[in-house]
């Protein structure tokens, strides 16, 4: 006999036919090296992108993504040698003529101010000055200045040529869950 669903169960078979929407690949769990490697090969067995150089920047833009979720979560999962990695979510799609990268996780809401402004800067820069400000940061971070370093979102848009897409909803008083998508034509891949 088959169970009728009730409203408050999760059906798998819905998720199943959502995830069969031009997904590729999609991951929630903990992020750390090892996950980061096999999804990071996942990837590159499933994007059409035949050249190195497309599969390069793919590669480039899933690690750069993964690593700010790993780093940054404020969900944590405790692992059996006591170290603590950042949880979150993984999401690539494949759209006709693009690839949508979309990561996610929750994060303080004391932290999530700076990395807003970071991407709010590079999203009104050009190529040119995008990577002039990619070169200012790793300055000022060689010099030990505070707030300076972390070129991974100024990478990203550097290698997508494209803007970063955030969003931001709030969970409760002191944590929000943090959305971070970016599109990188297949064009960029035919034209470089």
């Amino acid at each position: 006999m088959v169970k009728k669903k009730d409203k408050y169960d999760f059906s798998l078979y819905e998720y199943h036919n959502l995830m069969n929407q031009n997904i590729l690949v999609s991951y929630k769990g903990p992020i750390d090296e090892r996950i980061m490697t096999v999804i990071g090969e996942n990837i590159l067995l499933v994007t059409n992108e035949g050249s190195d150089k497309a599969k390069n920047k793919i590669f480039k833009v899933f690690m750069e993504l993964a690593q700010n979720v790993w780093l940054y979560s404020a969900e944590c999962c405790k692992l059996e040698n006591g170290k603590s990695i950042g949880m979150g979510t993984l999401v690539v799609g494949e759209f006709g003529d693009y690839y949508t990268f979309v990561t996610g996780n929750v994060v303080h809401n004391t932290d999530i101010v700076p990395v807003i402004e970071k991407c709010e800067t590079i999203n009104s820069l050009d190529r040119e000055s995008l990577r002039e400000y990619r070169r200012e940061q790793r300055r000022l971070a060689n010099e030990g200045k505070p707030n300076s370093g972390n070129i991974g979102l100024i990478q990203v848009a550097l290698t997508a040529e494209s803007p970063l897409d955030i969003e931001l909803t709030p969970v409760n008083d002191d944590e929000s869950f943090f959305s971070l998508a970016v599109k990188i034509s297949k064009d960029n891949f035919r034209n470089n």
